[in-house]
Parts: structure tokens; C-alpha cells; sequence
């Protein structure tokens, strides 16, 4: 698969993308009316707490770009303004940032090529998780409930973005022994009609060697499952336990 939008116009697209899920998240925070309300997704998480971080994330990977360190934290500065339009400054400065130093602009990262590319692929899919927590909250009460949903391909996206950056970064981080085996994640059509393979490798091995289980399903069920936000379908007990216990992601 592709991982990094490296041309001229991958990077125009996924800053594209990024700018139509920040704006989707920014109308969904627009009809928040409970800002103590729980975020199911997110135990202990107040809606408040949801859009704050998003918005703080987004400072923080627009000073990432250009670094040759990771940044520091970046604090919540209340500047009185309503949190939505909040959200959308830190927003539209990391849309700045980005089209300002281009695809091929040094950048530090998480994982891979030090490149600006990186993060306009890593906050849509950070804005896409997040724009899921806010929508439940949002069915849950704290405000009119919204709709979720993600392209086929993007949510295949996300799902090798975990795969091959988070899950081998949490095992180098010591965070996670990693998987005992291989486990592939077969993704389907809602037909059920093959889309694509894409397997988590063995600590220390590669994806080659015996496989532990199989989880089959679609691109959106086995992107929100990896992200902690839904079920692995087709999968064991067993192996959803063994999944789940490796912590593929943050």
C-alpha cells in the first residue's frame, strides 16, 4: 500500500481530506450542548476534554513541522472564544503549517520518513478516530446526535497506518511485547468479497511464519476495532484477547 502522500498532488489531496474532517469535527462540536457530557468512547473523558485535545494535538503537529525534536505539550490558553471556533484556529494553523513547508519539508515524526507528508496523513485519521468519540457523545446526549463514516479506502488507510507504524513503534518503545504470531486482518466488502490482506507481524519476525487467527471484516469495522472503538468480527476470544492485550495502538 501507499503510506506517505509524497507528490504534489497526493499531498493537495490529503491536505484536502484533512481540511474536510477538521471541518466535519468542527460542525459536530457545533451542536455539542453539554460540555460535561461523558465521551463513551473515551472513559473519563468530558466532551470539553475531546475537543480541547484535538485541538492541542493539532498545535502540536504543526510545530513538529520543521523540528528536528519532538515538541513540547502545548498548553490549553482559553482566549474566551466559543470552543468550536476554538477547535477551528488550532485547525486552520495546522492546515497553514502544512501547506506553507510542502510535502518534502523536514518535519520530526512519530515513525518513517522525517517529512511534513506524514502529518497531513497522521491527523486525519488522529481527526477521524476523534470525530467517532465526538459523534457518541453526542448519541449518547451531550448534544444532537450526528452521523459517522469513513471511505472504504481511507479506513484501509488507517488501518495499515496502525499496522505497520503504531503497532511496530509500541513494540520499539517497549510498551508492548508484541504479538506471539502473525495475525492478518483479511478486510471485506459488507458482500463479504475480498478487499485486501494486511497482516501485524510477530515481535521480532516479519509476516512471514505461522499465523495465529484471522480477523475478517470491513475496512471501517477493523479500522474502529484496532482504534479500541468497536468489536473484531470473525475473530476467538482468545485471539481478541491476545489483540487487545498487545496494545496496537496509543
Amino acid at each position: 500500500m501507499s503510506h506517505l502522500p509524497v507528490t504534489p498532488h497526493d499531498f493537495a489531496a490529503a491536505l484536502d481530506r484533512l481540511e474536510a474532517v477538521t471541518r466535519r469535527f468542527a460542525s459536530a462540536a457545533d451542536r455539542v450542548r453539554d460540555w460535561t457530557a461523558p465521551v463513551p468512547t473515551c472513559p473519563g473523558w468530558t466532551a470539553h476534554t475531546l475537543v480541547v485535545h484535538l485541538g492541542l494535538i493539532h498545535t502540536w503537529a504543526a510545530s513538529a513541522i520543521g523540528a528536528e525534536h519532538a515538541p513540547e505539550d502545548p498548553p490549553f490558553e482559553d482566549d474566551g472564544a466559543p470552543l468550536p471556533e476554538w477547535y477551528r484556529g488550532r485547525a486552520a494553523g495546522l492546515l497553514a503549517a502544512l501547506r506553507d513547508a510542502g510535502p518534502e519539508a523536514q518535519a520530526w515524526t512519530l515513525w518513517g520518513d522525517r517529512v511534513a507528508a506524514f502529518w497531513a496523513r497522521r491527523q486525519f485519521h488522529e481527526t477521524a478516530v476523534h470525530e467517532f468519540d465526538l459523534a457518541s457523545a453526542l448519541t449518547a446526549g451531550a448534544g444532537d446526535p450526528v452521523a459517522w463514516s469513513i471511505p472504504g479506502d481511507l479506513a484501509l488507510d488507517g488501518l495499515d497506518e496502525v499496522l505497520t507504524g503504531f503497532y511496530p513503534r509500541q513494540v520499539r518503545l517497549g510498551r508492548t511485547p508484541g504479538l506471539p504470531a502473525v495475525v492478518r486482518f483479511s478486510v471485506q466488502t459488507d458482500d463479504g468479497e475480498p478487499v485486501a490482506s494486511l497482516d501485524a507481524p510477530a515481535f521480532g519476525g516479519g509476516t512471514e511464519g505461522p499465523v495465529l487467527g484471522i480477523v475478517a471484516g470491513t475496512a471501517r469495522e477493523l479500522y474502529l476495532a484496532v482504534w479500541g472503538r468497536g468489536e473484531f468480527p470473525g475473530a476467538s476470544p482468545e485471539l481478541v484477547e491476545t489483540i487487545r492485550g498487545t496494545k496496537l495502538t496509543p
